[in-house]
């Protein structure tokens, strides 16, 4: 009864943390190409001219704008449905990551690029021990990281959104500008919402391995 406690347990609560991240990346990813498929599908039912839509700031091996929106629309769809249900399946990382490729492979943009590894090499530690990362966290290091993963996720995602955000909006790919303070706003904000999501992913597995403890030592705790 205590195992089959355990695991609904790990169900609810097991890599909560981690799997907040994947989702959250997910839903951005699905934003930011829905961006890029709209934009596309209001260039009309025209020939790309190549497989670099230079006007979009994407990559595309449909030949055809309207089709390209169309196909990143549906597969960004894809994506999100599945990393925000399914992503802690067994196979839930390969496909994420067949479907990242794709949503590249179709116009979803190219940032994505930068993201999808880590995003994918994190969600295949859902589900999963994290051994090493608790040999090498020492106790107290691992709790103070778990504390404060609440505040390193909102603000690492919100100054993240933020540059994604100016870029997609206030930055588009066809426009001749000089470089201005937006341009130095918009990939600070990138850079060190780059850099906040390693410690993100480090504090959420600390996080995880502490929920795992307490879920362990309630199970065993008598009754």
């Amino acid at each position: 009864m205590a195992n089959k406690n355990l695991k609904d347990n790990r169900a609810s609560f097991w890599d909560n943390s981690t799997r907040s991240y994947i989702v959250f990346m997910g839903i951005l990813a699905w934003l930011t190409a829905s961006v890029h498929g709209i934009s596309e599908i209001l260039q009309g039912n025209t020939p790309t001219g190549g497989f670099v839509l230079t006007t979009i700031g994407a990559f595309s091996i449909i030949p055809n704008y309207l089709l390209t929106g169309m196909a990143t629309l549906i597969v960004a769809l894809s994506l999100v449905i599945w990393t925000t249900g399914y992503i802690h399946k067994k196979n839930g990382p390969t496909v994420f990551l067949i479907l990242a490729i794709l949503l590249f492979l179709v116009g979803g943009g190219v940032a994505q690029v930068a993201f999808t590894p880590i995003v994918w090499a994190v969600s295949t530690r859902i589900n999963k021990p994290l051994a090493w990362w608790r040999n090498f966290l020492h106790d107290n290091i691992r709790k103070q990281l778990a504390d404060l993963w609440p505040a390193l996720f909102a603000m690492g995602s919100a100054v993240l959104s933020i540059g994604i955000g100016i870029w997609l909006i206030l930055l588009p790919p066809d426009v001749t500008h000089n470089v201005s303070i937006i341009n130095y706003i918009c990939w600070a904000c990138i850079a060190i919402g780059f850099i906040l999501q390693l410690f993100i992913i480090v504090s959420g597995f600390a996080r995880d391995i502490e929920n795992h403890k307490t879920i362990i030592n309630a199970t065993q705790t008598p009754r």
